[in-house]
Parts: C-alpha cells; sequence; structure tokens
C-alpha cells in the first residue's frame, strides 16, 4: 500500500507541473529561470512569490510559506494530504482509489461538488424537455454550444422535481440542504422542497471548473428575479467571481479583466469573443473579488450598465480596487450609451461599439468629474458655480499632485477668473482642493507636518513635537549638531561640548548633513540600479534600447549613461570598470582653457592642509563624475552576480523613470503657461494649442487632426 501510494505520487507529481498548476490560482511572470507573482497566502503587494520550475517548489519570502505542488493544494483548497492527491489526479487524468475507504467515508467536499454536479445535470435535462426555457434562451440570442459550456439549465415549476430525483439516486438529502439547492419545511420533519423552481439555472464554477453553486433567474412573475445558492464549505459568494473559470486563459495574456453586472451579460460577451469578462454573485464588488482578480492581472475596467444603479455600483466598484494599493495596479471605467448595456449591444450585432467603449475606458476621477459637469447646464453661470463645487471635494480626493494639476487644468474654464486670469483659476481652485483634503484627513503625510513616511525612517510614524511641522535644512543648519549651534567641519578637531581630555579629541569628523537629506528618493535609486546594470553584459543594450539620457533624473547620470553608451565593452560585452574610472580621472585633471585657472590653481595650493578644500576633498567632490560612479557601484551586488536582475524588474525601474520624466515636464509647461498670461490674446491662443500639443505628446497620445 505504501510502495504503490509512493509511485502514484510521484506519477501524479510528473504530470502536475507546479507552474501550470499556480498559474490558474494567480498571475505569474517569468523573472530569469524561475516565475514571481503575488503571494495568495497572505496580503502581499509587491511580488515576493517564486516558483522554481526546475525545483518544481515555490517559496514566499515575504511570510515563509513554501512547498511542493502537493502542499500548494493543500493550503489553497483546504484540503487533507489524500484529499490533495485526489485533486491532482483526477485532474491529471490518473485513476487514484484510496484503498480501504467506501464511498461513503469520501470527503464531504467531494461529495459535495458530486451533488451538484448531480443537480446541474438533471437541470439540463429538464433544459431540453422545456420548449419555453429554449425560447428564452433563444430570445437571448445564447447559442447551443455555449449553452453547453456554461452547463446553463432549467429547474422546473414541480416543487418536488429535484428532490425526488436526489431521492433516486441515493443522494444525500442532509448535504444537499447544506449545499441549499433544498431546504427542509418548517417545523422540521414536515418534508423537502426544491430551493429553485421555474427559472434558469446556471452553474457556478470554481477556478478548476467544478460547480461550487447555482444562480436560478426567474421565468414568471417572481418578484425575487435573481437566487444564488447559500453559503456552503464550497461557495462564498464574497470570494466567487462568475466566468473566472472561462476568463483565466485571457486574463493570463496580460488582457485587462472587464466586469459586467450579471449572468448573462457574461454569457453573451464571451460568446462575442469578450472571453476576459466577469462578474459577481448578486454582490457589490469586494475587496476579496478584487484580490482574487489582481493575482491574474492588476488592470480591470469596469462595465456596469449605464442606468443610475448601474453607475453606483461602478463607483463603488472603483472605490474599492484603488484600495486595494497593489502595485501597477488601476482601474479604468467603460462608459456605455445611456439605456444600454452589454447583453443589449450585443444582441443588436454592435460588437464594434462595445470594444469602443473598452478601448476608450477612463480613470475613476474623470468618470465622475463627466458625470457631474451632464448634471448642470454649463452654459449658465450658475450651472458652472454648482459644477466648480461639486468637482473641488473629487480633487480632493486625489493623492497625487500631478493628477491633480491635470484634472485642475481641465475644469478651470468653470471658474470666474478664468476669463481674464486662467493660472489664478487653477491656483484657487488647487488651493481649495487642498483644503478640503486637509480637512477631510487626506493630506500626505508630510503635508500633515511629518519629516517623511515611516518606510524611509525606518521607525514608527509619530506626529512631530509642539505640532511643528517638517521644515527644510537651510545653509546655516546644515551639519549641525543636534540641539546644538555647533558646526563639526572635515580637518577641525572640535570636540564634542563637555568632552575635553576625551579620546574623541583625535577624531576628523565630517559635515552631517540632516537624514532628510541624505536619503535618495524612490526616482534616484531606480536611476541608480539601472546605471548599475549599465554595466553587465545581459543587459546593457536591453536599458540602452529602452532608455532615453533625457529621463533619467540627475545631469550627472545623464552623462554618466551617453559615457556608457560610448564605451566600447569588452569581448566578453560588459564594462572595464577600472578602466572607465580611470578614464574619467584623467579627463577631469586635464588643465582649463580658462585665464583664471592658473591663478585659481595657485590660490589652491597656497591652503594650509587639512583645509576644507583640500586634495581629499577635491577627489570626493560630488560634482565629478567619477565622485557620481563610485557612488553609484558603491555596495552592488550586481557586480558579483545578475540573480536579482531581471526583464521585469528592469522594466518597472524604466517606467519609474519615464514617469518622472513626464510628470517633471509637464509641471515645467503648466509653469510657462502661467507666464503666458501677460502675452496679447491672440499669441496666447496660439501659445496655449502649442501646449496642449506639446503634452499630449509627453503623454504618448497622438494628435488629432482637425479637418
Amino acid at each position: 500500500m505504501q510502495r504503490d501510494l509512493h509511485s502514484i505520487k510521484e506519477e501524479i507529481r510528473t504530470r502536475s507541473d507546479i507552474v501550470d498548476i499556480i498559474s490558474q490560482y494567480l498571475r505569474l511572470k517569468r523573472s530569469g529561470k524561475n516565475w514571481t507573482g503575488l503571494c495568495p497566502f497572505h496580503d502581499d503587494k509587491r511580488p515576493s512569490f517564486t516558483v522554481s520550475q526546475d525545483k518544481q517548489n515555490y517559496k514566499c519570502w515575504s511570510c515563509g510559506e513554501g512547498g511542493d505542488v502537493f502542499k500548494f493544494i493543500e493550503k489553497k483548497e483546504n484540503l487533507e494530504f489524500i484529499e490533495a492527491l485526489e485533486f491532482l489526479a483526477r485532474r491529471a487524468g490518473i485513476t487514484f482509489e484510496r484503498k480501504g475507504f467506501s464511498k461513503e467515508q469520501a470527503s464531504e467536499r467531494e461529495r459535495m461538488y458530486e451533488l451538484n454536479q448531480i443537480a446541474s445535470k438533471f437541470y439540463q435535462e429538464r433544459l431540453a424537455k422545456s420548449t419555453d426555457a429554449r425560447d428564452a434562451l433563444a430570445k437571448r440570442g445564447i447559442l447551443k454550444e455555449t449553452q453547453e459550456q456554461f452547463d446553463i439549465g432549467y429547474a422546473p415549476p414541480d416543487r418536488g422535481a429535484l428532490t425526488a430525483h436526489l431521492h433516486n439516486t441515493r443522494a444525500d438529502i442532509e448535504l444537499a440542504i447544506k449545499l441549499g439547492i433544498v431546504r427542509s419545511r418548517q417545523p422540521a420533519g414536515s418534508g423537502i422542497y426544491d430551493t429553485f423552481c421555474n427559472r434558469l439555472m446556471f452553474p457556478i464554477h470554481d477556478i478548476n471548473g467544478r460547480i461550487v453553486g447555482f444562480g436560478g433567474r426567474a421565468m414568471g412573475d417572481d418578484p425575487a428575479k435573481y437566487i444564488n445558492s447559500d453559503q456552503s464549505p464550497i461557495f462564498d459568494k464574497s470570494r466567487t467571481l462568475y466566468g473566472l473559470c472561462f476568463a483565466r486563459k485571457k486574463l493570463s495574456s496580460n488582457t485587462p479583466a472587464v466586469f459586467v453586472e450579471g449572468y448573462i451579460d457574461v454569457i453573451t460577451t464571451h460568446q462575442a469573443g469578450f472571453q476576459q469578462c466577469v462578474a459577481t454573485l448578486g454582490t457589490s464588488l469586494t475587496e476579496d473579488h478584487a484580490r482574487i482578480l489582481v493575482r491574474y492581472n492588476p488592470h480591470v475596467v469596469i462595465c456596469y450598465d449605464a442606468d443610475s444603479a448601474g453607475i453606483k455600483a461602478t463607483m463603488r466598484g472603483a472605490e474599492v480596487w484603488e484600495t486595494l494599493a497593489i502595485e501597477d495596479s488601476k482601474v479604468l471605467i467603460a462608459r456605455l450609451p445611456a439605456g444600454e448595456d452589454p447583453d443589449s449591444m450585443l444582441l443588436k450585432g454592435d460588437t464594434a461599439g462595445f470594444q469602443r467603449a473598452i478601448d476608450n475606458a477612463i480613470p475613476r476621477v474623470e468618470f465622475e468629474m463627466e458625470l457631474i459637469q451632464q448634471k448642470h447646464d454649463l452654459s449658465m453661470e450658475t450651472g458652472k458655480d454648482a459644477a466648480l463645487h461639486e468637482l473641488i471635494p473629487v480633487l480632493a480626493k486625489i493623492d497625487s499632485m500631478v493628477d491633480r494639476d491635470k484634472y485642475a487644468i481641465r475644469i478651470a474654464r468653470l471658474h470666474p477668473a478664468s476669463t481674464y486670469d486662467l493660472s489664478r483659476a487653477i491656483r484657487e481652485i488647487l488651493a481649495d482642493a487642498a483644503q478640503i483634503a486637509l480637512k477631510n484627513g487626506k493630506s500626505s503625510p508630510r503635508a500633515q507636518g511629518y519629516p517623511l513616511t515611516a518606510r524611509t525612517n525606518q521607525a514608527p510614524l509619530n506626529p512631530p513635537p509642539n505640532g511643528m511641522g517638517y521644515q527644510p535644512p537651510s545653509k546655516e543648519s546644515w551639519g549641525t549638531w543636534p540641539n546644538t549651534n555647533q558646526v563639526v567641519r572635515k580637518g577641525s578637531n572640535s570636540n564634542f561640548p563637555g568632552s575635553e581630555g576625551s579620546y574623541q579629541n583625535s577624531l576628523v569628523r565630517m559635515p552631517l548633513p540632516l537624514l532628510a537629506n541624505t536619503r535618495l528618493t524612490g526616482t534616484e535609486k531606480a536611476e541608480r540600479e539601472l546605471l548599475r546594470a549599465l554595466l553587465t553584459a545581459e543587459w546593457r543594450l536591453f536599458i540602452l534600447n529602452r532608455l532615453k539620457p533625457e529621463q533619467l533624473v540627475s545631469d550627472l547620470g545623464r552623462e554618466y549613461f551617453v559615457l556608457i553608451a560610448r564605451t566600447t565593452a569588452e569581448t566578453d560585452g560588459s564594462i572595464n570598470i577600472p578602466k572607465l574610472i580611470h578614464t574619467v580621472e584623467q579627463k577631469e585633471r586635464e588643465p582649463i582653457d580658462d585665464p583664471y585657472a592658473e591663478e585659481a590653481s595657485e590660490e589652491y595650493n597656497s591652503l594650509p592642509v587639512g583645509s576644507e578644500l583640500d586634495v581629499e576633498s577635491e577627489k570626493n567632490d560630488p560634482s565629478k563624475l567619477s565622485h557620481f560612479i563610485r557612488n553609484v557601484l558603491e555596495d552592488s551586488p550586481f557586480l558579483v552576480s545578475n540573480d536579482k536582475l531581471s526583464e521585469a524588474s528592469l522594466n518597472s525601474l524604466i517606467i519609474k523613470l519615464q514617469k518622472h520624466w513626464k510628470d517633471q515636464a509637464r509641471r515645467e509647461l503648466a509653469l510657462v503657461l502661467q507666464q503666458a498670461q501677460e502675452m496679447p490674446l491672440e499669441q496666447r491662443r496660439a501659445f496655449i494649442e502649442q501646449y496642449h500639443i506639446k503634452m499630449r505628446e509627453y503623454s504618448g497620445s497622438p494628435l488629432v487632426k482637425q479637418e
């Protein structure tokens, strides 16, 4: 028995590739020879879950979970080891029977799946016998092939039809009651009746295609248009998405998921070729729904009905997705024509219109601002004022200052001051939004007076003392010891106050910059990671082909980038680092054609040793490229190994720099736009037109030619 079980286990392992199995539960991306993704066992916001195809195991470097394919199925499906073997054996098409166990002793979960399958087959048989049910599906344009794909059925009007069928098949009635497909009459012992009656039946599948519950749509005048199965050990509405098992393959190809409202919408969209569509089960989009779907794709489009209820559900769903704060996550909203839904559009054959709605989906903020402006008559001053008072609180909810500026420019025309001073209108809108954000507690930690974020300081984020906000260090305070006025400079043997005669007298101390000024920003860190990777043979051309010098953060970074691009690589494709630094230092020591250079050199040589401008200080001059290169290379693990470098990580760094470059360009253009207010009217109009063209260029949008 033990030897047979071991051989079966190894056969199952051989035919169950761990990457294939795990990719059914979350979205994996190749990273070198491994695969990475968001860990399904904890609230993961940055990919820390690694799957090794060579070793056939997984490991989360954040929460510590790890194991083989059997362990993963045990954890994810909440199964015992022997049940996980059954699960994977069934998936691999391997016959596996537990010796010594009768059918009655099989796990309750497995028997629940079997019971739902019996009920589904019964409903499908009744659909084949019901002309009315088939006609109802035909009016919806649902083809027979689609009915079979989604296992659509029909629950007859007889309240005891399914109950009788379960008795005939000797099914476990108590388990059927637990599943919610039949119910006990009250008082207890008065009999059993069917839960679903005279309804089109839509089986609900889990990610592996097993039926976990049912949704029923009324055929008659029942006030409850839709009803679902009760919660059970295998079915949780808040954690189940209808159609996900059919959408899974398309979502893995970097296609954003599309949320639609119900069963029919999912079925008709899949039939029309939009296999990325899914729906919740009679509930609003929950955080659990979002976390399940984000593991397949961090982008999502919400495409609910265009009525008032659909708009409210859209706004709720978008806000839920935004609160996840998952890296690279994004939610867009598709706008359908008034009175339309996906089913009605596709029933008319307007697949092109539905595709356009998805392609032209917009962010939630933009959607909300459009709705507000549509409510008011913007040709009247009163309408502009009313719209502006509703729009400014929407701006206040935007955390990104860049996005807030962008939308403020769009609605500035509604401000009374826009007719004579557009920049003033923008400033006042932004000021009002900032006040509302501060009042509602939506402002950033720095705006609230905190020095930096907890992550940067590596300490809890506590309010500043005495209610004082963060103040950047001045030139006078640079290098001062805390709570003193003493400045300790290189070369001076000054002591701490009260430390006369101590060993510290002999120490040479450098200026001590404040913590906030020694920390690199996120974009500066991204720049340095890419500049380090430029020295490697594997990634040098990859970065040079995707990044432009002007997209780097610092002037020295741009100079370094151009230098590497022009430096001849070694035979193995890498850059000779010592030779590079030596060449740069030689160039920096070359005499400058400056009439004052000789006089400055004599003055420099006359300085005493230990002064601030001594030779050592000259070598460590941060304005020199050689000093910058050494800083870039400092503590770099990539000089030893390329294990931590991957296409995904480098692309992420490149995107961060490109976004910073675009944002900086937009801010500069906006500043120039403010200065253009003093121009004559015609010149200002031409300038503003050029401004918008430039903005589109930075955002990557194509120019629209006017006919």
